[in-house]
């Protein structure tokens, strides 16, 4: 019988949709933040995604499953900065992706799960703040 109910929630949890956090444009293109709250049970899943110009579907370029955890993003000039909140004092907690590289990011987006980079591209550089908080979550017993 437990299995069952830990069956419907996944499936809940899985048809839930994304909630738009907040969208931005660069070049006339359209970038969203979104979130999947996992509720009591499972940590947040963040989602940034594209859109080209008049086009309605969107491309996932950047996902973080609990950690990194997103407070914000925004764009300046030809980035887009991921902001990440401050944890133990630190000063830079930003993710940078450079747009102009933004078919590299859709076609392999960057996965993150609890801290650990699962999927990875060429032109993305994992900042050194996300480094060491792996290595703090491994060298606690959190991962």
């Amino acid at each position: 019988m437990k299995l069952w109910y830990l069956w419907i929630l996944i499936l809940l949890i899985s048809c839930s949709e994304p909630e738009i956090l907040k969208e931005i444009t660069w070049n006339n293109n359209r970038i969203s933040w979104e979130v999947l709250d996992g509720g009591a049970t499972t940590s947040c899943r963040w989602l940034i995604k594209y859109s080209e110009d008049g086009e309605n579907n969107k491309d996932l370029i950047f996902e973080s499953y609990s950690s990194p955890y997103i407070a914000d993003i925004e764009v300046y000039k030809d980035e887009l900065l991921i902001f990440c909140p401050d944890f133990r004092n630190r000063v830079n907690d930003t993710i940078k992706i450079n747009l102009k590289d933004i078919d590299k990011y859709i076609d392999e987006p960057i996965v993150y799960e609890l801290d650990v980079l699962k999927r990875n591209n060429e032109y993305y550089k994992e900042p050194d703040f996300v480094k060491e908080d792996r290595e703090y979550a491994i060298a606690n017993g959190l991962l």
